[in-house]
Protein backbone atom coordinates (compact mmCIF):
# COMPACT_ATOMS: atom_id res chain seq x y z
CA UNK A 1 0.00 0.00 0.00
CA UNK A 2 1.35 3.71 -0.98
CA UNK A 3 1.11 6.74 0.68
CA UNK A 4 -0.96 8.20 -1.85
CA UNK A 5 -3.09 5.32 -1.92
CA UNK A 6 -3.98 6.25 2.05
CA UNK A 7 -4.16 10.01 1.01
CA UNK A 8 -6.16 10.36 -1.12
CA UNK A 9 -8.87 8.07 0.78
CA UNK A 10 -8.52 9.92 3.75
CA UNK A 11 -8.17 13.69 1.75
CA UNK A 12 -11.66 12.81 -0.41
CA UNK A 13 -14.70 14.73 -0.34
CA UNK A 14 -17.04 14.24 0.80
CA UNK A 15 -15.37 11.79 2.99
CA UNK A 16 -15.69 7.85 2.77
CA UNK A 17 -16.12 5.66 5.82
CA UNK A 18 -13.49 3.21 5.34
CA UNK A 19 -11.81 -0.03 6.64
CA UNK A 20 -8.04 -0.68 6.80
CA UNK A 21 -7.36 -4.54 6.42
CA UNK A 22 -4.32 -5.06 8.22
CA UNK A 23 -1.50 -8.54 7.13
CA UNK A 24 -2.27 -9.55 11.31
CA UNK A 25 -5.89 -10.14 9.79
CA UNK A 26 -7.07 -7.19 11.46
CA UNK A 27 -9.39 -4.53 10.64
CA UNK A 28 -9.68 -0.41 11.78
CA UNK A 29 -12.44 1.49 10.60
CA UNK A 30 -12.15 5.11 10.00
CA UNK A 31 -15.38 6.51 9.76
CA UNK A 32 -15.02 10.26 10.35
CA UNK A 33 -12.91 12.88 8.62
CA UNK A 34 -9.80 13.96 10.57
CA UNK A 35 -9.88 10.52 12.78
CA UNK A 36 -6.94 9.26 10.36
CA UNK A 37 -3.58 11.37 9.57
CA UNK A 38 -0.90 10.38 7.16
CA UNK A 39 2.95 10.02 8.52
CA UNK A 40 5.88 9.81 6.36
CA UNK A 41 5.25 5.78 6.37
CA UNK A 42 2.09 5.25 8.63
CA UNK A 43 -0.99 6.20 9.42
CA UNK A 44 -1.76 7.60 13.19
CA UNK A 45 -5.08 6.31 14.05
CA UNK A 46 -7.29 7.87 16.88
CA UNK A 47 -9.73 4.74 17.16
CA UNK A 48 -12.38 6.61 19.76
CA UNK A 49 -12.65 9.78 17.81
CA UNK A 50 -15.81 11.70 17.93
CA UNK A 51 -16.42 14.10 14.98
CA UNK A 52 -18.78 16.42 16.78
CA UNK A 53 -16.68 16.67 19.49
CA UNK A 54 -13.02 16.30 17.98
CA UNK A 55 -11.94 14.30 21.54
CA UNK A 56 -8.90 12.49 21.12
CA UNK A 57 -8.22 12.01 24.64
CA UNK A 58 -8.55 8.32 23.95
CA UNK A 59 -5.01 7.81 22.27
CA UNK A 60 -4.13 6.41 19.02
CA UNK A 61 -2.68 3.65 16.87
CA UNK A 62 0.51 3.94 13.99
CA UNK A 63 0.28 1.47 11.88
CA UNK A 64 3.03 1.01 9.17
CA UNK A 65 1.89 1.46 5.45
CA UNK A 66 3.82 -2.53 4.73
CA UNK A 67 0.94 -3.75 7.24
CA UNK A 68 -2.00 -2.58 5.44
CA UNK A 69 -3.06 -4.72 2.87
CA UNK A 70 -5.82 -3.03 1.21
CA UNK A 71 -9.05 -0.58 1.75
CA UNK A 72 -12.49 -1.27 1.59
CA UNK A 73 -14.40 1.53 1.33
CA UNK A 74 -18.21 1.10 3.69
CA UNK A 75 -21.56 2.49 3.15
CA UNK A 76 -22.21 5.73 4.15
Amino acid sequence: MTSEDVRSELEKHPFTPLRLHLVSGKSIEIVAPGQAWMLQNAVMIFPQFQAAGMSRDEGYDIVALRNIERLERLPI
